[in-house]
Parts: C-alpha cells; structure tokens; sequence
C-alpha cells in the first residue's frame, strides 16, 4: 500500500531526509497509528495527524493513496 508522507518540522528526522515522500506498507490497510509505529515516532512527538486536508485520529484507517501529514508538538515560550 502506497502512502504519500510528509513530516513536518523536526520529524523530518524520521524520513528519507526530504519532508515529503512515498512510503510504501507491507499490509493492505493500516491506521494511523500503526504507520507512526512503523516509521519509529514517538507518539509523544505528535502533536496531530492530517489525513487528506481533514484532521485524523490516530485510528483513522488508511487503505493506500493518502496523503498523510503528521505535525510535531511544539513548545515554547
């Protein structure tokens, strides 16, 4: 199942090195939460997740051809 991916911000770590890329799953579904899982994301380093342009749970079901976005938690002051 294909997935187009993009990391944002100091995620970008967790890729290929570029911010958005194809990302292929070896299922034919997964959710969100399991693709975080696979690519090694602290779960606590999320701050939310972006299925097409709509905000997604992390149990939000992908069946391949997303564009899934997933922002990090920020902090400051």
């Amino acid at each position: 199942m294909q997935i187009s991916l993009k990391l944002r911000g100091p995620l970008k770590k967790y890729g290929p090195g570029a911010e958005t890329f194809e990302y292929t799953v070896n299922a034919n579904s997964c959710t969100v939460r399991q693709l975080i899982e696979i690519m090694n994301i602290p779960p606590s380093s999320v701050s939310f997740v972006t299925v097409g342009d709509k905000k997604a749970g992390l149990d939000t079901l992908l069946e391949g051809n997303e564009e899934v976005t997933v922002y990090p938690r920020v902090a400051g002051g």
